[in-house]
């Protein structure tokens, strides 16, 4: 995880694939609540995993 350029743009999650909280968003609007599923619906995969902890604490948030 690119953490300095993950504290330039806060809306950024994931560095490894450009995931940005919007994304999350649409995803959650979409009906996805899983890990993994967030990443599928925009066509990408986790890669580090870095940031599970903060895409779940995104998506609770959401819920």
């Amino acid at each position: 995880m690119d953490t300095e350029r993950k504290a330039q743009d806060p809306s950024l999650v994931c560095t490894c694939n450009d995931l940005y909280v919007d994304d999350i968003a649409e995803a959650v609007a979409f009906g996805e609540d899983e890990y993994r599923e967030i990443f599928a619906v925009h066509g990408l995969q986790p890669r580090c995993a870095e940031c599970r902890c903060h895409v779940e604490q995104i998506v609770g948030e959401m819920s």
